[in-house]
């Protein structure tokens, strides 16, 4: 992608402006009066959003992350798209889908006010996208930084015939002490344990973290609140059209065999993600389109 072309066509006088990123990647930075954001077109991933009222960012980003065609950044909000986790197929698909280990288009970006601005990035189907999975679609995602971050995930199916997909909005939410965090929201709800051959258990209080955890919450409310005590902040998010969560921090050992991060890196994020997962999948007829939504919102006592 030409980065001055980008700038001409899409950048925003004192909002929004094209640079070239790690790996010569296109980033889109974003700096208004209600925050500053850090966006990678490929994968159409948000790398960084911190409100000018905080001092951390929302987000983690791996040190180590690889930034480079056909692999996935590790940390910040990566889209996993049509199926979560492993290949439901078993044909050595990439994990989590596709789409965020490739290369989006740049839709539109708008000043919606002084302090929110929108983009909205594209994936539609190319030669090597149908390798994977041959199903006419068109993939957005828009991006609405400001006192908040949203994220709408729109799916549209193009073709002429009913597809099924799984989803989710992968969130690496930054904490200053994993073992100081809790996560309300989630309470009296039962999860499938991927630790434990998926069997499924009951959430009994809070959420919290003294060992790796891999839970697939279903059934669950669309409204959830991290307190992470050792940055003095509450994370609250809110989520449209998802019946599952995902909670997932890998832990010591896990965290050992994972390249791209660092040995200690598992004591500063939580995965909490908002999607269509395991039995909660959706269905798109020819011509329907359905969207994925949720904000994160950081407040303090």
């Amino acid at each position: 992608m030409d980065i001055d072309q980008l700038n001409i066509d899409y950048g925003i006088t004192d909002q929004l402006t094209f640079v070239k990123g790690n790996g010569g990647l296109p980033f889109i930075l974003i700096s208004n009066p209600g925050a500053t954001a850090l966006i990678s077109v490929y994968a159409a991933q948000v790398l960084s959003f911190q409100p000018a009222t905080e001092c951390e960012d929302l987000l983690f980003l791996s040190q180590k992350s690889s930034y480079e065609e056909g692999k996935a950044i590790r940390g910040g909000i990566p889209v996993c798209w049509p199926w979560f986790g492993p290949d439901p197929k078993d044909r050595d698909r990439p994990d989590h889908g596709f789409v965020r280990n490739g290369l989006w288009a740049v839709l539109a970006t708008t000043a919606i006010a002084d302090n929110e601005t929108k983009v909205t990035l594209r994936f539609q189907e190319t030669i090597e996208s149908k390798s994977y999975w041959r199903k006419p679609f068109i993939l957005d995602l828009e991006i609405s930084v400001g006192d908040t971050l949203t994220l709408k995930l729109i799916t549209r199916n193009t073709g002429n015939k009913t597809f099924s997909i799984t989803q989710a909005l992968h969130a690496y939410l930054q904490v200053g002490d994993i073992n100081q965090v809790q996560i309300l929201g989630l309470e009296n709800s039962h999860y499938l344990d991927k630790l434990d051959n998926s069997l499924q258990k009951h959430q009994s209080g809070a959420v919290t973290f003294l060992e790796e955890v891999d839970r697939i919450y279903t059934g669950t409310q669309n409204e959830w609140l991290i307190n992470d005590s050792s940055f003095n902040r509450q994370i609250k998010i809110t989520s449209t059209s998802n019946k599952t969560t995902v909670v997932w921090n890998p832990w010591e050992a896990t965290s050992a065999k994972i390249p791209d991060l660092e040995p200690d890196d598992y004591q500063h994020f939580i995965c909490l993600e908002a999607g269509n997962v395991d039995t909660d999948t959706v269905e798109l007829l020819p011509g329907n389109e359905y969207s994925l939504l949720t904000n994160f919102k950081i407040t303090r006592d």
